[in-house]
């Protein structure tokens, strides 16, 4: 494998997600919040934290965050039935990394007491640095995989795959976010029936400067 091709692979590879039916059917299944609800590809440990992590990006407002809508719930889903099983085999890698670095820059012994204070610390470091920073990080973790595509067993350049893990977790509760019913009905402009063709007006005009639900 080439460094470029590396490069263009790092992190969870979905760019593009398609509105299939299992992905339909996990947006349904987080419409409620499930008391006893137990994670199908995150350990327990690793559910809590990815929770922690997205209600920080996406906290309650005017408009319910990450944690009201059961954000994680669909991120594990999705991890679990449509994720390919090399983004699974980069998640599990990942995670412990990610979770070791914020206890350590926290002084803290374990997940459950990690606070927003310590995973916003860990966000700015990481998903808000200087583009330089950022590209030595995406370097040294597309020198690591060629390597191990060569056969090679490297050390795992812990800050870059944090970098590329936690963008990856981004993109995917930003997704869920913008699909999600709730969000969809009533923040975005939504017609349930469209029809109305009204043209040369501005967005502003239109729906009052919201974008279109899906």
């Amino acid at each position: 494998m080439q460094r470029r091709t590396a490069l263009k692979n790092i992190g969870l590879s979905f760019g593009a997600i398609t509105l299939s039916s299992t992905v339909v059917s996990l947006f349904e299944s987080c419409q409620t919040t499930q008391a006893n609800w137990t994670p199908e590809f995150f350990t327990p440990e690793q559910a809590d934290l990815v929770s922690k992590i997205v209600d920080v990006m996406l906290p309650k407002t005017q408009t319910p965050g990450a944690k009201e809508l059961n954000i994680s719930h669909f991120m594990d889903g999705f991890m679990a039935h449509v994720a390919s099983p090399e983004d699974r085999e980069f998640a599990q890698m990942a995670l412990p990394v990610i979770s070791i670095l914020i206890l350590e820059a926290s002084s803290k012994t374990t997940v459950s007491e990690i606070t927003n204070e310590d995973v916003d610390e860990q966000l700015n470091r990481f998903l808000r640095a200087d583009q330089a920073t950022q590209q030595a990080r995406e370097e040294a973790v597309g020198v690591w995989s060629v390597a191990l595509s060569n056969g090679e067993m490297p050390s795992i350049p812990e800050e870059g795959v944090a970098h590329a893990m936690l963008n990856s977790l981004r993109r995917l509760a930003v997704y869920a976010f913008k699909n999600n019913e709730v969000i969809g009905e009533t923040v975005l402009a939504y017609a349930p029936v469209p029809g109305e063709q009204k043209g040369c007006i501005s967005l502003e005009e239109a729906t009052g400067g919201r974008a279109w639900s899906l």
